[in-house]
């Protein structure tokens, strides 16, 4: 027994002894980057989310609009034909530790990012209408647009790989994710206006139009039912990038993937 404890207690004592030596060999790195945003480069994907999760919204204000000056008119089609437009920003700061020190491929990161994303839809669309007392009909032509924009605080965790390290310019690979303050999704501005011609058998022609902006914290205050969304976005990194040796400390990169999104970005990172 006495054997047993006193071969624990070396083991232990050489873990523990060997803990300082690998953050001594190992070193930090600190950085910061600027990035661009998009969902543009995913085309078809993205226009067929945003039209599906625009489409209900868009038709009922409009409906609602008529409906005040008509009541007698219900919905019998609607057609949306949408085009969108998106950009945004992120500036990052952040520290990076390289177990294996100055030749280590690994490194474990923790940035602060401050995001803005805006994806800004617009649309044409075709309604018709029937009233079901006077069997009347009518038609409202018109275009809509509409605005999402989300001013973004999150904390990350990310893995890096260097491939070939030691090399003045080297590939890297990186991987990790995070959650944003809960303020990100509350503070979101949502905004639309839309415009058009509503003309029938038994109505006159007259435009027909309307706008609003809220915050997503008031439109679920004004919601009757809970909305299905978290309180804090999360987010998805996964890019590949090209590390450049300026000097024996300082490096340059450059990068582009995946941040909910797609987004192109390039930094400065100095070692100690």
């Amino acid at each position: 027994m006495r054997a047993r404890r006193l071969v624990l207690l070396v083991s232990l004592s050489a873990l523990l002894g060997g803990a300082p030596a690998l953050v001594a060999q190992g070193h930090f790195e600190f950085g910061g980057h600027y990035g661009r945003w998009s969902l543009n480069l995913l085309g078809n994907l993205a226009k067929d989310a945003i039209n599906d999760a625009t489409k209900d919204e868009i038709q009922d204000r409009i409906l609602t609009d008529i409906q005040d000056s008509y009541p007698g008119f219900s919905l019998t089609s609607y057609e949306q034909n949408l085009d969108f437009n998106s950009s945004g920003d992120d500036f990052g700061f952040g520290f990076r530790f390289y177990p294996g020190g100055h030749r280590g491929s690994f490194s474990l990161g923790v940035s602060v990012e401050k995001s803005t994303f805006k994806v800004l839809p617009s649309v044409t669309t075709l309604m018709q209408l029937q009233d079901s007392g006077t069997m009347a009909t009518a038609t409202f032509n018109g275009t809509a647009e509409a605005s999402a924009i989300i001013k973004a605080m999150s904390f990350l965790l990310t893995f890096r790989w260097d491939i070939f390290p030691s090399a003045v310019v080297h590939p890297y690979i990186t991987f990790g994710g995070g959650i944003s303050t809960a303020k990100a999704l509350d503070d979101s501005i949502l905004s639309y206006s839309y415009s058009g011609q509503l003309s029938g058998s038994a109505i006159p022609t007259e435009t027909v139009e309307g706008s609003d902006t809220k915050t997503l914290r008031e439109l679920k205050d004004e919601a009757e039912t809970d909305f299905p969304l978290p309180n804090f976005l999360p987010f998805i990194q996964l890019n590949v990038g090209l590390k450049a040796r300026v000097t024996k400390n300082i490096h340059v990169l450059v990068d582009a993937g995946v941040f909910n999104g797609l987004m192109i970005s390039g930094g400065l990172a100095v070692r100690l």
